[in-house]
């Protein structure tokens, strides 16, 4: 791993912990007397400083010490939480940010400075001390543990551009620590290369955090090192304290043999100047297990060894490479069954079918790994929120349902700005003024909530405010207005679609948030994009939900193969209710369009040779597939069904993308290509025909 490498590493940790110091800003404001909250806070400022330095990112470094210094004044009793601190803190964020950016911070920045240098602390702290003083306290309210680190850097870390001080001075902030040098591999002089590094160290520390915080002051270097963290179990079965003798210490570290240290026992001398003076051991190993016995008989509190993390980071566009051989492998696997039946061979076909589970597994799993829990993404909202409650004069408090729910990762980052219109209208146009809240019996704070669940093979997101909900007639009159909608119109789901019309708005003046009919266009324009579907439910006075239902991946669909005219086409399996035959109960409904009665409902048929303009008619019994979109079940007329198929979407050409009935395409086990069908599209082109 290169220097650039490790910078890029060091950008992507930055950016992770950015989102999660902003959530505990806003969640502190409403608990400011939670200084787990402040620690979280704190924690967070402090890796970024530390690790900024540790690879040049040296304007980030020192603007973060600022904003560090500042809530271990809190931390420490100086100062207590109010709402300009929050918002410094905030804005801090947004500062950082930029800073990481490579941007120099401007005004922003010395204006931060500023406001945080004129905070008036009560007790000030002389510079010595903001700038040397150890952070021991970062383990209070905690257990302390005891870990043991054996580090042993490549001999040619230092030719990457990293420095070892500022990771030694990091984990000596965690809590007490003993650092030793072990130069046992450093050469004669003569053989000496001054730009190698022959060093070990071996590390034993005292603190209040968890092994992953330990071993993430190592998470730039870890990969061209000999890294092992051993946390040092202090305690008996019964609780008891145990001191580990300096022999037992050294057999743990692989130093000594049990024979050996009994030999060293016998002689009536200390058992560490015995080791030395025969040879078994350096000077700098005795001293290191002395400090770890020391620091165990200091310790008293009961605290549980806590396992490794088995976590790996790996950057998204490696794992995006995966699924796309994942797919390949599919594709593969397909025409290996597909020939398999031809040839009719037993252990061929029994190959084909051990190779399909095996790659149905491994997808999965690759699946799997991609997948994460929305809590992250939905919390983030909270720092819109706040804004926005600010910016509208409103009161409005976010709530958040089914954080747990799993999604692709790739598709959470495409939900973000569709999401984000959605809130910024909820709030500007949904949730009403306090006072117009109370004079309707509301509690004056105003609820945006964002729940999510699993249903399927899909995750429905569901954005719902407590406002005033659409004003269907007002959306009737814009639309009639603008000639969208016919004046006789009464369908109250058409009327309230008009607000997904590009450039469609009621608002009687613009803002900056809001009111120039931008953003629910975009909203289902991207929805849409993404295969997913949008719906709305409101109730007039009493507020609105906008419903998000996306597929779990992108990649790969279960799917229903169809054949029509002598083509094969795909129709997603998660909008699929069953296959029926096409029977003498299809009659017309006097419009020209079909209809069955399917089990005492009625059912409009819609013939896909009509929707894709195949002029010529079938001659055998077609066969209707029943399916359910957005609200409304419809049969589908096909020529035949082929069965169900896993199959991997591939974008459409340029040259057939303006086709809406088309939404991708995919490789069958021949080798032919069939076409995926956008159910959602076809249904709303009938739709479309009826009222002309």
């Amino acid at each position: 791993m290169s220097f650039e490498d490790n910078k890029d590493l060091f950008l992507e940790e930055a950016r992770d912990l950015l989102p999660k110091i902003e959530n505990g800003l806003v969640v502190l404001e409403k608990r400011p007397e939670d200084m787990e909250l402040v620690n979280e806070v704190f924690r967070g400022l402090h890796t970024i400083k530390g690790s900024g330095a540790m690879f040049g990112f040296h304007a980030v470094s020192e603007f973060a010490h600022h904003v560090e210094n500042l809530f271990d004044d809190i931390r420490s009793g100086r100062l207590a939480i109010n709402h300009f601190i929050i918002d410094v803190g905030l804005r801090s964020v947004d500062c950082i940010s930029l800073l990481l950016e490579g941007s120099d911070g401007g005004e922003l920045k010395a204006q931060l400075i500023q406001d945080i240098q004129g905070i008036d602390r009560g007790v000030q702290k002389s510079a010595e001390e903001q700038s040397t003083r150890p952070t021991e306290n970062l383990a209070e309210g905690k257990n302390l543990q005891i870990y043991r680190i054996s580090f042993k850097p490549q001999s040619q870390l230092l030719h990457r551009g990293v420095r070892l001080e500022p990771l030694f001075r990091e984990l000596s902030e965690l809590g007490a620590c003993h650092i030793t040098a072990i130069a046992d591999d450093v050469p004669v002089i003569e053989k000496l290369d001054p730009s190698s590094l022959y060093l070990s160290w071996i590390i034993t520390i005292s603190t209040g955090q968890e092994i992953n915080t330990v071993r993430s002051v190592f998470m730039f270097v870890e990969d061209y090192s000999e890294l092992i963290v051993t946390p040092i179990s202090i305690r008996d079965s019964e609780g008891a304290v145990v001191v580990p003798k300096i022999g037992q210490i050294l057999i743990d570290r692989g130093l000594m043999e049990m024979s050996e240290v009994d030999e060293i026992r016998q002689a009536q001398k200390p058992f560490g100047e015995v080791a030395i003076d025969k040879g078994k051991v350096s000077k700098e190993h005795v001293e290191s297990a002395l400090a770890e016995q020391t620091m165990v008989k200091t310790i008293s509190a009961d605290h549980e060894a806590r396992q490794e993390s088995s976590t790996v980071r790996v950057k998204k566009e490696k794992l995006d490479g995966l699924i796309d051989l994942v797919g390949e492998l599919v594709i593969l696997q397909a025409m290996l069954d597909q020939e398999a039946k031809k040839e009719s061979s037993s252990v061929f076909a029994s190959l084909s079918e051990n190779l399909g589970r095996l790659s149905a597994d491994l997808r999965d799993t690759v699946m799997s790994i991609r997948m994460v829990p929305l809590v992250d993404f939905f919390t983030n909202f909270q720092r819109l929120i706040r804004d926005l409650s600010l910016q509208v004069g409103k009161q409005i408090r976010l709530e958040i349902s089914g954080e747990d729910t799993e999604l692709d990762k790739n598709v959470i980052e495409l939900l973000k700005d569709p999401l984000v219109h959605i809130i910024r209208n909820s709030a500007d146009h949904g949730i009403e003024t306090p006072e117009a809240r109370t004079r309707a019996g509301k509690n004056p704070v105003g609820i945006i909530s964002i729940g999510a669940r699993q249903v399927g093979p899909r995750v429905e997101i569901s954005v719902s405010d407590d406002g005033a909900g659409l004003d269907v007639e007002k959306i009737k009159a814009r639309a009639v207005e603008r000639r969208l909608l016919d004046p006789g119109e009464t369908d109250e789901g058409r009327i309230m679609q008009m607000i997904f019309e590009p450039g469609f708005s009621t608002a009687e003046k613009t803002t900056d948030i809001s009111g120039r009919g931008v953003g629910m266009d975009v909203v289902k324009r991207n929805i849409e994009r993404l295969r997913g579907e949008v719906s709305l439910s409101s109730v007039r006075g009493r507020g609105l939900t906008v419903t998000l239902s996306i597929p779990l991946t992108l990649v790969i669909i279960e799917a229903l193969l169809v054949r029509i005219a002598g083509y094969d086409y795909v129709i997603s399996l998660s909008q699929v209710q069953e296959c029926v035959d096409l029977t003498s109960e299809e009659r017309g409904d006097g419009t020209g369009n079909s209809i069955m009665n399917l089990r005492g409902t009625t059912i409009p048929i819609i013939s896909l040779r009509e929707s894709l303009m195949i002029g010529q008619k079938y001659d055998g019994m077609p066969r209707l597939v029943i399916v359910n979109c957005e609200g409304s079940t419809v049969g589908l007329e096909v020529d035949s069904v082929a069965g169900k198929k896993q199959v991997v979407v591939k974008p459409l050409s340029s040259a057939i993308r303006h086709i809406k009935a088309i939404s991708g395409a995919t490789i069958l086990g021949d080798g032919s290509v069939a076409l995926i069908l956008d159910v959602s599209e076809i249904i709303r082109a009938r739709e479309n025909a009826r009222t002309r």
